[in-house]
């Protein structure tokens, strides 16, 4: 059915309720929104109607949004059609691009915030109603034009004739919103409308007779009446019309407003008239102008958005190239903001992002330029910056995010990793860098998020290796590379080992030790953490039941256990299946889930955990601190344990009484509650005194034993009195150390060389950065490749080791790294 009183509006996509959802955001009562599933269903209702403006989905079965898109730019009827792409919040910048490439005028990005979307298609409707004034107006404008040329041309016929024509050029030029104003070859106003005194405040009296100039500022003046000369030349006195666009013109109360002048040429009897049209502009302009910041500013945060950032870095790089100097592409993504956004609310999770945009502006130099490129990601410009001051301006984004953030009577501590790329030496096009600051970010995110990682070449044979993993892990099961490390938990008071914790490694045949932060997450994208988690289960019910044969003291095993192993609906059943297969008591089992498995389904966490208490095991939650629990969760709910997260821990040692507070709080609050305390990360008898004086039950740590395998773990727990040497004689815990480090296993080793620089640290005062080269020298790299590996200069690594040397009061590498070793084994 056809509505010519409405503005016709096309929404196009492949789910209904996505349809109904834009519907009910943008339903107007002067808008007709016609409905289309497909690019084929819309490509047929273009043929039957006009539409000031298309909605359409990318991501459509058949026929996409970009095919679409680019079929109906191909025709001559619809190529003119802004088109608004609705598409996904992570979509790659190649497609962002491949969009524009098409035709789309602008992205609404998913989740649809309803002002964005309502704001985008009011505007887009505006254009479209201006243009529609302007197509009927000119269309009028040539009517009247022909009416006049026929009354003119019957001027010379008779009086009668031209008495007709001039009523007929009154009742044009009076019921005009346009002022119209008649001179002659002179520029002396003969004739005007009465839309020039309601327009420029003139009575009819008080400006005919003056010349058209006094209506204009000197030099817009100037620019008219040129014009009007040069069509007179132009045209030789035959008659025609000429455009003159964006001339400031000057009211009788001295205000100014933006016009937009159509000059038409008559000659009459060897008389040259000139008929000129003035249409006040203001308001399109501002329109114009509307539409052009929204399609280059992110609403939410002002910030510049994408399509900003894709326009204006091309020419940084350009001037860079011409002054020969470096320039920096940060791209930052904020850690966890889904988890909170989920949590808290959009509304909450907006307020965050205002804040972070805020945060980040206040934090760069005056001429960065920050942008926002994605729902949590944001992209920063560093113009004439070689690599080493954009490492600086990353740590300073990474220090500033160690701040809380208030919002809303929240205290939130929202972390961000960051990838940096640096042109010319990681790329000289923009779409180079971009991917490569990209490809930085995603190795920032393995690497335990909340730090920044610079791009090197090498990391696209990582992106080949995560690409190649994803498909070995399939086998890794059944190739039986998986293997169990345990670390002991120590109680606080007896120093004896009362617990251990089960952590998966992943030995591959060619890569060897995977780190769990690179494979984890992976095997969660792709789902395969459920198989992975029952081999953990079956496993550590193994171990115990092979323990108790070998008459090991019982200890209880922690295994962690990821949302989706928690929430899936044969947990209980494997777990009572292997529980009765290795005839191990289930109190030794203990499943540790993490502070955002509460919050994914009430009623179904309710009822596994539940399920859990009942058949005897332990349940604690991990990481205790870093999100977002609700107390009533915590103070409903059978848990055992709160386990404070080792980035609390560590943070003991800090100079601010921040992390302190925070432990101190959480062991309140378990007391309160009935339920013990565990701290991780454990690593100096500082963070012990504290932990204890606190009353904490278990700590775990660098400060007693890394990870180690479980036959190490047997040895100790035979022991007839295996308490940890430091609660023994107050001296550093050596005992596990001692274990690992005579079995020359590589992988325990390098974590007690960790521990043994730990120490270093803390007692010769050795900076970060300082910690990094050391590392490096204990791997044997020269200065000239740990300058390349850090990214600093040789000079600056020179004055690394000579502040290292000089805190450790040695004279040599040599002498430095026989100092780390007898830390080792002493």
């Amino acid at each position: 059915m056809s509505h010519p009183e409405k503005i016709n509006i096309l929404l196009v996509d492949d789910r209904p309720e996505n349809l109904l959802s834009i519907e009910a955001i943008i339903e107007k009562d002067e808008y007709h929104l016609v409905k289309a599933s497909s690019g084929e269903e819309a490509l047929k209702y273009l043929l039957k109607y006009n539409f000031a403006l298309i909605l359409l989905d990318v991501q459509m079965p058949d026929m996409d949004g970009f095919t679409t898109a680019k079929i109906i730019k191909a025709r001559e009827k619809t190529k003119d059609i802004p088109i608004l792409f609705i598409t996904a919040n992570n979509m790659e910048s190649e497609h962002i691009f491949m969009g524009y490439s098409v035709g789309a005028i602008d992205y609404i990005l998913k989740p649809i915030d309803p002002l964005i979307l309502k704001a985008k298609v009011e505007g887009f409707v505006d254009i479209y109603k201006l243009k529609q004034q302007l197509i009927q107006k000119t269309d009028k404008l040539q009517e009247k034009t022909a009416e006049l040329e026929k009354a003119n041309n019957e001027l010379s016929q008779t009086t009668e004739q031209l008495r007709l024509s001039e009523g007929l050029a009154n009742v044009i030029s009076e019921t005009s919103l346009d002022a119209m104003i008649v001179l002659d070859e002179d520029g002396i106003i003969k004739r005007t409308n009465p839309s020039v005194n309601k327009m420029l405040q003139y009575r009819y009296e008080e400006i005919i007779g003056q010349p058209i100039y006094t209506l204009f500022k000197e030099k817009d003046a100037k620019e008219f009446i040129g014009a009007i000369l040069q069509a007179i030349h132009d045209m030789g006195h035959i008659k025609g019309y000429k455009n003159q666009e964006e001339i400031t013109i000057t009211k009788k109360d001295g205000t100014t407003f933006l016009a937009e002048i159509q000059i038409g040429l008559k000659t009459i009897q060897s008389t040259i008239m000139i008929a000129c049209t003035i249409r006040d502009i203001t308001k399109q302009k501002k329109n114009e102008q509307m539409i052009k910041y929204m399609a280059y500013h992110d609403m939410l945060t002002d910030l510049p958005n994408r399509r900003a950032l894709n326009t204006s870095l091309p020419k940084y790089i350009n001037r860079a190239k011409e002054l020969n100097q470096s320039l920096g592409i940060l791209l930052l993504n904020m850690d966890r903001f889904k988890y909170v956004n989920d949590s808290l609310g959009h509304a909450i999770g907006d307020q965050i992002l205002q804040e972070i945009a805020t945060r980040l502006t206040t934090t760069v130099r005056k001429d960065d330029v920050v942008a926002r490129v994605g729902g949590d990601e944001f992209a920063i410009i560093l113009p004439n910056t070689d690599r080493e001051k954009s490492l600086e301006i990353a740590e300073q984004v990474i220090a500033e995010f160690q701040k809380p953030l208030f919002v809303n009577n929240y205290e939130l501590y929202i972390t961000t990793s960051i990838g940096l790329s640096v042109f010319p030496y990681d790329g000289e096009e923009y779409l180079e860098l971009i991917k490569n600051s990209h490809t930085a970010l995603y190795r920032a995110k393995e690497q335990g998020k909340n730090n920044y990682n610079v791009f090197h070449s090498g990391m696209n044979m990582q992106s080949y290796r995560s690409f190649s993993m994803q498909n070995d892990l399939r086998k890794a099961i059944e190739r039986e590379e998986f293997e169990l490390y345990y670390q002991p938990r120590v109680n606080i008071e007896t120093g004896k080992v009362d617990s251990a914790e089960a952590l998966l490694r992943w030995n591959h045949p060619s890569w060897g030790i995977v780190p769990p932060l690179e494979f984890i997450p992976l095997a969660e994208e792709t789902g395969q953490i459920v198989e992975i988690g029952k081999w953990v289960l079956k496993t550590v019910c193994e171990q115990i039941a092979s323990w108790k044969k070998e008459g090991i003291p019982p200890i209880r095993v922690a295994i962690n256990c990821s949302a989706q192993q928690f929430l899936h609906k044969n947990l209980i059943s494997k777990l009572d299946q292997f529980i009765s297969q290795s005839e191990v008591n289930p109190t030794l089992l203990e499943i540790e889930i993490t502070e955002s498995v509460l919050l994914k389904n009430e009623d179904m966490t309710t009822k596994m955990i539940h399920q859990l208490k009942e058949m005897g095991i332990t349940i604690s939650i991990d990481d205790f601190g870093t999100g977002y629990s609700s107390l009533h969760y915590l103070s409903k709910l059978p848990i055992n344990t709160l386990k404070i997260d080792k980035s609390f821990t560590l943070g003991i040692d800090d100079k601010t009484n921040q992390n302190r507070s925070i432990i101190m709080t959480i062991i309140s609050l378990a007391k309160s509650l009935n339920m013990n305390v565990i701290a991780e990360g454990v690593e100096t008898e500082k963070q012990l005194k504290f932990l204890r004086t606190q009353q904490c039950e278990e700590v775990q740590g660098f400060l007693f034993s890394p990870p180690i395998q479980p036959d190490l773990l047997q040895d100790i727990l035979l022991q007839e009195d295996y308490k940890i040497e430091i609660f023994k004689n107050n001296k550093p815990a050596k005992t596990v150390e001692k274990v690992a480090i005579q079995n020359n296993n590589p992988i325990e080793n390098e974590d007690i060389i960790h521990a043994a620089l730990l120490q270093i640290k803390e007692k010769h005062a050795i900076s970060s950065r300082e910690l990094e080269v050391f590392e490096l020298i204990l791997e044997g790299l020269s200065n000239k490749e740990i300058s390349e590996k850090l990214f600093i200069s040789e000079h600056t690594v020179k004055n690394h080791i000579s502040r290292i040397f000089q805190k450790l009061n040695v004279n040599d590498r040599a002498q430095a790294m026989a100092m780390v070793y007898q830390n080792c084994i002493n």
